[in-house]
């Protein structure tokens, strides 16, 4: 693993990233003319497309990740972006449940 830093607020959300990229797939391109240095992250979720920039060092987590050139983005907003987070709560099985001993069923 190439992480020699202390987790900042963009590595922590990567690492959950990366999770949903194991979940669903995705692709990073270059696409963003703002950020040239920060490849965008698309995942395609049964709840619509969802994008985030990556900060460069955190690009190990996503080694497996294709690369795209020009990867269409749908033109959503962060607030439809999240919209579609919370779909994917609920709409989603639970794979794993809390034990018992914690206090939830």
């Amino acid at each position: 693993m190439a992480e020699t830093k202390e987790p900042d607020i963009y590595t922590e959300r990567a690492h959950l990233l990366a999770v949903m990229v194991a979940l669903f797939g995705g692709v990073l391109s270059y696409s963003d003319p703002l950020t040239p240095g920060w490849p965008v992250l698309y995942v395609e979720s049964p709840a619509g497309q969802l994008s985030w920039h990556i900060h460069p060092d955190d690009l190990w987590l996503f080694e497996a990740v294709p690369v795209v050139e020009n990867y269409p983005w749908d033109q959503h907003s962060t607030t439809v972006k999240y919209r579609r987070v919370r779909a994917l709560l609920h709409d989603l099985p639970k794979m794993t449940y809390a034990r018992p001993e914690y206090g939830h069923p």
